[in-house]
């Protein structure tokens, strides 16, 4: 048992344990640290935009991917940070405007309510300066599908 020395009121010595301290202060650390860690997307190396564009048959989270970045299309890291792991060389970082895309597991309940949040955020903030991608035709509904399934890595 680990614990200290202390005098108590009467002047005598007590052993104080920090047993449960110690073992609180461990859950509390480990709590804290699954928590507090960002996921990363690792589904291997992350193309260029240019990259992208040679792409065949790049499966799904990839595509997401390449339309979340292109500047014509999704542009998600013009106003968001992503992270995932490696970031693609020569790659500008993201933006500062919009909540960065970590968690989103967490952040969101399901595919569904993150889709919805894409395809018109308007419904759940009035206010909100994200465009309505669904809603305006800004992208079309495999082009949000694809997003939303790189997005359910983060």
């Amino acid at each position: 048992m680990v614990g200290v020395e202390r005098v108590n009121l009467r002047g005598s010595t007590e052993m104080v344990s920090f047993r449960f301290a110690g073992t609180l202060l461990l859950g509390l650390l480990l709590l804290a640290g699954g928590v507090a860690s960002p996921t990363v997307a690792t589904a291997g190396e992350w193309p260029s935009d240019k990259q992208c564009k040679k792409l065949k048959d790049a499966g799904v989270v990839k595509t997401g991917w390449c339309v979340a970045i292109n500047r014509r299309k999704g542009n998600c890291l013009g106003c968001h940070m992503a992270m995932v792991n490696p970031w693609p060389e020569g790659f500008p970082p993201g933006g500062n405007v919009g909540p960065p895309l970590v968690a989103m597991k967490s952040r969101f309940e399901s595919k569904e309510a993150l889709r919805a949040q894409i395809y018109d955020p308007t419904v759940r903030n009035p206010n909100t300066s994200m465009p309505p991608f669904g809603k305006h035709r800004l992208l079309s509904n495999k082009q949000i599908d694809q997003i939303v399934e790189w997005l359910w890595t983060i």
